[in-house]
């Protein structure tokens, strides 16, 4: 769990210099599909950017099973691309089964293959169009149906993770497949991976579970916006671009409410940035000397969560208390990893003050903390 209290830091001291910078995948025609350079944005001056590699550059590709080679390896349709914590880019174009790892410095790189790729040039929910580095270190990258999820180090190792379960069954739900293809990922400091659809379909896994959670539909946006780049500013809030007129919004990601924020001249099929969602949540739960904390302590929706910042396994007596000291809650929870884990109480409580208590199998209790449940 340091790494993702160190990893902002390592950002900004190492590659991004600018602590406003973004990352951007840019084209050239609004509307359209025709990738052009890899650039860094500044939110605060939007005029101001740094081409850091463009379609036209030669790069000299050391791939693990070829001979070098001198090619961009680019192509037109790239829309899945992050920056790893040491700087280097990496990107995957949309049908391609080869992931691009780059130094922009020195313009060298390697071709990694994608293991057991599931890529059907003919079947577009086989493509890949997200790809965000996680609090973990770790570079991670979805198809359109979520059938394919990667996961790379900042070495170049790639292992497929397979299938992430429910986002299909969501776009059958909504009666749309495409409804959850395009858009991008972005990540929370504990551990867990967000995918926003071109469409403003919002979900949330955790790599370690595969198991995705629909959290709703942005709203806000103008007629016709498709949601291409995601990344998590500085403060907390989320950065939302597109290919297509309607340019940049800022979206606050408790209540997926989208704000216009600013016009943009070139159409962004990806972005990536140096921060993570509930950073701040995060720095002061590693504050605490347990292995595990409680959040929030202010409960609007019924559903708590248990981080746990350990990797051990551990089966945890959850119960809830009232302030006359009755026990008025109980379920067990297994925690196997570093993350979050849901409590919900399913609104069997009414509003009050309430006391979280977890005791793990030896009996000794984890957690004592109060929370206040609202309407």
């Amino acid at each position: 769990m340091k790494r993702a209290l160190l990893l902002c830091a390592v950002f900004m001291t190492g590659y991004f210099t600018n602590a406003q910078d973004i990352v951007a995948a840019t084209g050239l025609t609004k509307g359209k599909i025709d990738f052009n350079d890899f650039r860094t944005i500044d939110i605060n001056n939007l005029s101001s950017s740094s081409v850091l590699l463009t379609k036209a550059d030669k790069i000299n590709f050391e791939s693990l099973t070829t001979e070098s080679t001198k090619t961009c390896s680019c192509g037109k349709y790239i829309a899945a691309m992050t920056m790893a914590q040491n700087g280097d880019l990496f990107y995957l174009p949309m049908n391609g089964t080869k992931v691009s790892m780059v130094n922009t410095s020195s313009k060298t790189g390697s071709l990694i293959d994608v293991p057991n790729s599931l890529i059907d040039n003919k079947n577009q929910s086989t493509y890949f169009a997200r790809m965000t580095t996680g609090s973990d270190g770790f570079i991670y990258t979805l198809n359109n149906n979520g059938s394919e999820l990667l996961k790379i180090s900042a070495s170049g190792s790639i292992q497929n993770l397979g299938t992430v379960n429910g986002i299909a069954q969501q776009a059958k739900a909504l009666g749309n497949d495409t409804a959850v293809y395009g858009g991008d990922m972005i990540a929370d400091a504990f551990g867990n991976l967000y995918v926003i659809s071109a469409s403003a379909h919002v979900f949330k896994f955790n790599p370690n579970k595969m198991n995705a959670e629909y959290i709703g539909k942005i709203n806000g946006l103008a007629d016709g916006y498709t949601v291409n780049g995601v990344a998590v500013m500085k403060d907390g809030n989320v950065l939302l671009a597109t290919t297509s007129a309607h340019d940049l919004y800022i979206m606050d990601m408790n209540t997926l409410e989208a704000n216009f924020k600013a016009d943009y001249s070139v159409p962004v099929y990806d972005l990536s940035s140096p921060y993570f969602l509930r950073q701040n949540m995060m720095d002061e739960i590693a504050g605490t000397q347990s292995k595990y904390s409680l959040y929030p302590t202010i409960v609007k929706d019924s559903e708590l969560n248990i981080v746990s910042k350990s990797n051990e396994n551990s089966n945890l007596q959850v119960s809830v208390w009232n302030l006359n000291n009755k026990q008025i809650y109980s379920k067990s929870l297994t925690v196997n990893a570093i993350g979050d884990y849901k409590v919900s109480l399913n609104g069997s409580l009414q509003p009050g003050i309430y006391v979280l208590k977890a005791v793990n199998q030896e009996g000794i209790e984890v957690i004592n903390t109060k929370f206040t449940l609202v309407r």
